[in-house]
């Protein structure tokens, strides 16, 4: 079994690890009329930003962007060590061990180090462009950020991770998921740095402002709405950036602020740009992917998350305990449904094939 495979196999189950628990004790605060079992792995925040996202980030990294990039992966003895770090820092956590902290800086170090090659020009002489500074500025961030952690807590400084992530990659891969729409990089460079500054400044009143400044020149700048190109990752991106909105206007509500980043904005980008992941399978297996989306957990998810920030904002009503659930059972059916087109094809399809995702031919710039 290839490394970048096991990093994503690693990925999923500490998503499980830090999903499931999380479920149970949001319905239990709700409520819930029968006993739940609430006191087994407690570190839900520190599993899902320096596990689940940790990993999929570094696989996106040290795999597919590599092969896209050097036209081969990482090597094996950068993946491995990148993927032990990152389970035993979330061990670690679960103990309330704060060398945890540390050895999440040392797995960001190695994805630093190796992002350097994305500094220089790839293999066929193309030049690196926003998308590859942005990337490695954030890794730096990050590293910044956890840093910071590791002796004042402060666990909504995480969510500029995975969401700066995602503003760094949409300046490039919006191209490829939205039939070729060219992305303005200076202003989606702009709304990098609005938005950084806005999840930094949580608590004060100019966050607020400064992420809807960098939701406002993402969305200008990439046109997600009236785009055109396939509809189920419009509907799921232009609902992500729904979510961001959201976010600023409801600060004043701590769960209603980082669910909807953590979950309206960065689940349903990773829902809408499910050909980066099957770009990362791609660069695991060699083999050329097809997969065709369900709305089931597009709609599973953004369901129970209304759900859960209408009972934030303190609408009563048994209807809101399925919230949680709900979001848990949505994200779950993603990976549930994509593998199970996806396994198959693993095994069986010609690596010689045009790449197509979701009937589509498409290429990668």
């Amino acid at each position: 079994m290839k490394p970048g495979f096991i990093l994503l196999i690693m990925g999923i189950a500490l998503l499980l690890l830090g999903g499931i628990p999380a479920v149970l004790n949001f319905m239990d605060n709700q409520g819930f009329p029968y006993p739940l079992p609430t006191t087994f792995f407690q570190a839900h925040w520190f599993v899902m930003v320096y596990g689940f996202f940790l990993l999929l980030i570094g696989n996106e990294l040290l795999v597919a962007l590599s092969n896209e990039w050097r036209g081969t992966s990482a090597p094996t003895w950068l993946i491995v060590p990148f993927g032990i770090l990152t389970l035993i820092s979330n061990l670690l956590d679960e103990l309330n061990n704060p060398l945890s902290y540390y050895l999440v800086i040392v797995a960001l170090v190695l994805l630093i180090n190796y992002s350097r090659v994305y500094l220089s020009p790839s293999r066929i002489g193309l030049k690196p462009t926003a998308y590859n500074y942005l990337l490695f500025y954030t890794l730096i961030i990050t590293s910044i950020i956890v840093s910071f952690q590791a002796v004042f807590g402060l666990p909504w400084l995480g969510l500029a991770f995975p969401a700066l992530t995602i503003f760094a990659v949409m300046s490039r891969d919006l191209g490829l998921v939205l039939g070729g729409k060219r992305v303005n990089q200076d202003e989606m460079t702009l709304a990098y740095v609005s938005l950084a500054l806005g999840i930094l400044s949580y608590g004060t009143v100019i966050s607020p402002i400064l992420i809807v400044i960098g939701w406002g020149l993402s969305l200008h700048s990439s046109g997600i709405p009236w785009s055109k190109g396939r509809l189920y990752p419009r509907i799921a991106l232009t609902t992500a950036w729904t979510w961001l909105l959201i976010s600023a206007l409801v600060q004043g509500n701590y769960d209603a602020y980082i669910h909807s980043i953590a979950l309206g904005f960065l689940f349903n980008t990773v829902f809408g740009v499910d050909s980066v992941l099957i770009d990362m399978l791609v660069g695991i297996t060699g083999k050329r992917l097809s997969v065709k989306p369900s709305y089931v957990p597009l709609i599973l998810l953004n369901l129970g998350l209304v759900m859960r920030v209408a009972f934030d904002l303190g609408i009563s009503s048994p209807l809101l305990l399925l919230s949680a659930l709900l979001q848990g059972i949505g994200i779950l059916s993603f990976y549930v449904l994509t593998f199970r087109q996806v396994i198959p094809q693993m095994r069986k399809v010609d690596k010689d094939e045009t790449l197509i995702v979701k009937g589509e031919r498409t290429t990668r710039s």
